[in-house]
């Protein structure tokens, strides 16, 4: 049977006399029976020398010998195997587990460097796209030790791994880190955009970095596929499958047995049918999940799992084809009604459904919105809808990867007090840019830098502050030790030289004396405050201790606003005078008479939930739309960069930066588009790579760069924190704050908009750099209102509603 094809290519090797390890020969015959099972059988001689010939080419085998034994090589007919679900694709060993020396293991690894080469595109000179991130181009590994079992099996729910190594096609992301992650602290991971991140929770979330069996690790990005034609209510229900798929079983059989719950005659042929489909169901599931593991394991966990693949598969298939009225069995029947009833009777829908509602409304869905068809809802409001997810599964870990990038401040602000008051005992781990949201839910922090992993007993706050404190105490202790050792050395050279001179041994021991107290020199120290010992320092070292070493920043690329043309004009840089604004069609003003006077250098603010009309209101300053009442007034010269998600949603994905800026603008040399992309931090042959390939971030510098080529007078900047590290943030509000131009800004961001519309306590700025206007202005049902109390005095009236809604819930 599936053993067919295995069969046929060890005769072939018999034939040709190729003789090849037991390990690698297991291996392969494995992945060939694998192979003759799914997707519908082997078809061609090609898709076998493509899955094999890395194992001939370790063997020394000659090319031409090699193309002779394909090209003989004759494939029967795969055996006929009912499909359960979706194909499986071809076998690619991409999660070796702990360090196994098993050859087969190293065959696999050599076998995946080769497919990435096959498959990595040519070099080109013109154009530079990095490879997709898939599942095969992953590798992580973690130290195994002797009870490894018992490591993946305990009862524990903390992770300590000492030495975790993660490469995505063969760059290496972490080496020999340290993973530690304490059952029920909220962790804030941070790092620049591109250090891997995503990638590390993805590992441990789909075990390609093997976790303890008893863990139920979440990471939001394995609940962002969607049943479009479902409710969003059922679809976050659904989210939790073990639950629901008892709830389907006790459907079927009280369909049929009704309120009673008693067998009779009458009923147990249609009892027979249903107990025959929930034992298939459960079968399909174990097939659906021995599948995945084999995909993802490699080395001998990959062969055990392709094993059993085959096993469970061939289970599947016998009790598919089985006769249920012949098959199922009385006590069969009364074995599955017990199990299925007493389930049942330990699940609560109508909490699961209030609980469902009340995460919903939570993340800012209406109730009519909580009971609408999931395809309605456009691609942010569903990632709000994988949030709710997330929240509601409540697993042992739980991994948020920027969670606020799609929610406004009382979502935020909601999210806040739910992973602070409702998730005892859930190890959280959360990446966000939003500072304040980050040290408001996070007891630890983890800095991932430099392909190592950094705890700090505090918030990005505290992290921030100790690793200022201590650059300047390493500083100063640095400068005192250069000191020493330029007088040390001084004195070193000068008994040299009156040794030399008089032939004084004493001196010769002076000098060595003064060397070894040149050794000394380091941290007197240790970190946590110890004096240093010797005994500190396992392992061999070129130095007696640990050297002073003075943590740099991160250097984030700068950004570069070019200085307005001055308009040679003191008066409004524009106006609106009563303006009001609805879609036609439609009976309610979104904006109702509203007017402002915006001044250069003016910094302008609006606050208010998603949906409440503060896009509409800047595309009514920007000219986008026209007024349905009132009047837009522009200065004729005036220039307006206008930033927004739409204006990133429409770059062209089949082109680089660079050719875009060259379309908008013909006639812009070479030299300066580069120079141009090169002030935003869009630099070297990101440029020229296609759009599609870039990151959130790398998109939005881009989109930012072509509204400033025309050097604005006045920037209107909706939401342009998204998917921006922390490092690039500060260049932003750097950059921000020193433009002579006017702002307008929509930012759910708190520390965002308190950076650039507040003054720091005890700052100093002279006269004529302030600017002209700082005001806040608070859009609610279509009226816009001058906001007084300041942007902490508006975070604190959202909560108040926040934490009501809460309660009241």
């Amino acid at each position: 049977m599936a053993s067919n094809l295995s069969r046929q290519f060890t005769n072939h090797l018999d034939h040709f006399h190729i003789k090849l390890e037991d390990s690698a020969l297991n291996y392969l015959t494995s992945m060939l029976a694998t192979m003759s099972v799914t997707d519908g059988g082997v078809k061609s001689v090609s898709q076998i020398r493509e899955s094999t010939e890395m194992f001939l080419e370790e063997a020394e085998i000659e090319p031409s010998r090699m193309d002779k034994f394909y090209a003989t090589l004759a494939v029967g007919p795969a055996p006929a195997v009912q499909s359960i679900s979706q194909d499986i694709t071809s076998e690619i060993p991409s999660t070796p587990s702990g360090t196994s020396s098993d050859s087969a293991s190293k065959l696999a690894a050599r076998r995946q460097k080769r497919a990435q080469k096959k498959a990595a595109p040519q070099p080109d000179t013109r154009e530079s796209t990095p490879p997709p991130q898939s599942d095969a181009a992953i590798v992580a590994t973690h130290q195994q030790s002797r009870f490894h079992l018992e490591t993946l099996e305990t009862l524990s729910k903390d992770i300590d791994y000492a030495t975790v190594n993660i490469s995505v096609h063969q760059v290496d992301l972490l080496v020999d880190a340290h993973l530690r992650l304490k059952e029920g602290v909220r962790y804030g991971l941070v790092g620049q955009n591109g250090v891997g991140k995503s990638v590390l929770m993805k590992c441990m979330a789909d075990d390609t970095l093997p976790m303890p069996h008893n863990l139920n690790i979440l990471h939001i990005a394995q609940l962002e596929t969607f049943d479009e034609s479902t409710t969003v209510l059922n679809e976050v229900l659904e989210a939790d499958t073990g639950t629901m798929a008892s709830v389907r079983e006790y459907e079927e059989l009280h369909n049929v047995l009704g309120s009673t719950h008693q067998s009779t005659a009458k009923n147990t042929k249609a009892l027979n049918i249903v107990v025959h489909r929930i034992l298939l169901a459960r079968s399909l599931a174990r097939v659906t999940l021995i599948r995945q593991l084999a995909v993802k394991r490699s080395g001998q966990r990959g062969h055990d799992a392709r094993q059993q693949q085959v096993k469970i598969e061939a289970e599947h298939a016998a009790l598919q084809a089985r006769d249920p009225h012949a098959y199922i069995t009385p006590k069969m029947v009364t074995d599955i009604m017990t199990e299925v009833f007493e389930k049942y009777e330990l699940i609560n829908l109508d909490a699961r459904r209030a609980l469902a509602r009340k995460i919903l409304r939570g993340l800012g869905f209406s109730d009519k919105a909580v009971d609408a068809k999931v395809h309605t809802f456009s691609g942010g409001w569903k990632m709000r809808i994988a949030l709710a997810k997330s929240l509601f599964m409540k697993p042992d870990i739980l991994l948020l990867d920027e969670p606020t990038n799609h929610l406004d401040l009382p979502a935020i602000l909601w999210l806040q007090e739910y992973l602070t008051n409702e998730t005892d005992g859930i190890t959280t781990v959360v990446v966000s840019h939003d500072r304040a949201f980050l040290n408001a839910v996070t007891d630890e922090t983890i800095i991932f830098r430099d392909k190592v992993l950094k705890y700090h007993s505090g918030n990005f706050d505290d992290y921030e502050q100790n690793t200022s404190e201590q650059r300047v105490r390493k500083q100063k202790m640095l400068d005192i030790q250069e000191k020493k050792r330029a007088k040390i050395v001084a004195s070193i050279q000068y008994n040299v030289q009156k040794a030399r001179a008089s032939g004084d041994d004493k001196r010769l021991g002076q000098v060595a004396s003064r060397k070894k107290k040149l050794d000394r020199l380091g941290m007197e120290k240790t970190e946590d405050g110890k004096k240093f010992k010797v005994s500190y320092r396992a392992g061999r070292h070129l130095d007696s201790r640990v050297q002073i070493v003075v943590e740099q920043d991160v250097k984030t690329a700068a950004i570069k606003i070019p200085e307005p043309a001055p308009l040679r004009y003191h008066g409004s840089t524009f106006m609106m005078k009563n303006v009001s604004f609805r879609y036609p069609g439609t009976m309610r003003d979104i904006v109702e008479d509203f007017s402002i006077d915006v001044k250069p250098g003016a910094r302008i603010a609006f606050l208010g939930p998603n949906g409440c009309g503060k896009s509409t209101l800047l595309n009514l300053m920007t000219g986008v739309n026209k007024p349905t009442k009132g009047e837009v007034y522009h200065h004729p010269l005036l220039k307006i960069g206008y930033f927004s998600q739409q204006i990133v949603d429409q770059l062209d994905l089949d082109r680089t930066p660079f050719e875009e800026l060259m379309k908008r603008h013909p006639g812009i040399s070479e030299h300066d588009c580069r120079a141009h992309f090169s002030s935003v931090g869009v630099s070297g042959d990101v440029v020229l790579r296609k759009t599609q390939s870039l990151s959130g971030g790398q998109r939005n510098r881009v989109a930012f760069a072509m509204i400033l080529y025309e050097s604005p007078h006045v920037l209107v900047l909706d939401e342009i924190t998204n998917h921006l590290d922390m490092g690039t943030l500060d260049t932003l509000v750097e950059a921000l704050a020193g433009y002579t131009g006017a702002l307008v800004l929509v930012s759910h961001d708190v520390w965002f908009l308190k950076q650039l519309m507040e003054e720091e306590e005890g700052e100093e700025i002279e006269e004529e750099d302030v600017p002209d206007e700082r005001a806040f202005y608070v859009v609610r049902n279509g009226a816009v209102r001058h906001w007084e109390k300041g942007m902490d005095g508006y975070v604190e009236l959202v909560m108040k509603k926040v934490k009501k809604d809460m309660n009241v819930t």
